[in-house]
């Protein structure tokens, strides 16, 4: 595992040691995006100032990896990470160095509204490979027991904390995932997407009935791809009735 940190390591210093007159603007503009996101959170009753906008803005930044990533896939420049997507995007979100546009907190809808601006580079993905492949090796050295305690960090990182659980999800510990998402679902009760990573748990397990209810949640909490993936799943069960 940690001769693939050093080749990323590598090849993240090797890309900022190229001299600046071998790139051309467009050349650069290959490797950069610039994007306008945003979100909007629901706030619960349990939920500080500081939870909901570090919520709001991972959402908008979440978005911006996802548009990103679409992007320098079709231009060839950034891998397929196949199951470790989930995980890599949430990291990725927390490399993205944003400019708020607009936020603006509803109090009759009792919502927060986050509209930034980004600039995504292909090494903002890089560095959160190398980041999800620390992270993997520290959670190696994990006791039984910590892994059941599931200690969830005091301080706010969504990105960080959501990306423990999706490599759980890999490595297909389903029971472990569920367990640790329940303590994250104590600290972010609101959180649309505890409950879609859930369902994905859920899955695993062969649970559909509590998959089906945390997409339920997932989605009410506006969580649109498990809005999504509750319609198809709805619409899959009524073809098999028909047939």
């Amino acid at each position: 595992m940690w001769l693939r940190i050093f080749h990323k390591s590598l090849l993240l210093i090797v890309f900022f040691l190229i001299p600046a007159p071998c790139l051309s603007k467009d050349n650069l503009n290959d490797y950069t995006i610039e994007v306008t996101t945003d979100f909007t959170y629901g706030i619960g009753s349990g939920d500080s100032k500081k939870k909901y906008e570090a919520l709001g803005l991972y959402g908008a930044k979440s978005k911006a990896v996802v548009l990103a990533a679409k992007y320098f896939t079709h231009k060839g420049l950034l891998e397929n990470y196949g199951k470790k997507q989930k995980e890599i995007f949430c990291l990725a979100a927390n490399e993205l160095k944003e400019i708020i546009i607009e936020k603006k907190y509803s109090e009759k809808n009792n919502t927060y509204y986050i509209r930034i601006n980004t600039k995504a580079e292909i090494t903002d993905f890089i560095k959160a490979e190398i980041k999800n492949l620390e992270l993997e090796k520290e959670e190696i050295g994990f006791s039984f027991q910590e892994e059941m305690d599931q200690h969830v960090y005091k301080t706010i990182d969504p990105a960080q904390e959501l990306s423990r659980a999706y490599r759980y999800i890999r490595k297909r510990q389903w029971r472990i995932a569920i367990i640790y998402l329940d303590h994250l679902e104590k600290k972010y009760p609101n959180w649309g997407e505890i409950f879609l990573a859930k369902a994905i748990g859920f899955y695993g397990m062969h649970d559909m009935a509590r998959m089906r209810d945390s997409l339920k949640t997932s989605c009410s909490l506006g969580n649109q791809e498990a809005c999504q993936d509750l319609k198809s799943l709805i619409h899959s069960k009524e073809n098999d009735l028909n047939k």
